[in-house]
């Protein structure tokens, strides 16, 4: 196997999910990380106020579904 890139986290990952172009990662500490497949890049990091993500979910390329610490799971819309 060839590692293409390495990115590394400053906490505990909870999850990731990959589509055809993005990798998500849930974080510990409550940060979505969506990072390029091609070269590791950060394309966006969203911080949930109050909300641990423990699971991601990539659905139809435009829909990020997130469960939670508390037994929820939402729908959010990737930028």
């Amino acid at each position: 196997m060839t590692r293409h890139w390495v990115f590394r986290a400053a906490c505990p990952v909870t999850d990731l999910d990959t589509d055809t172009a993005t990798a998500y990662v849930a974080y510990q500490d409550g940060d979505i990380l969506a990072l390029d497949l091609q070269d590791g890049s950060v394309r966006w990091r969203q911080r949930r106020q109050g909300v641990f993500p423990t699971a991601l979910t990539a659905v139809g390329g435009d829909r990020l579904l997130v469960g939670t610490s508390d037994g929820r799971i939402l729908t959010c819309r990737i930028r």
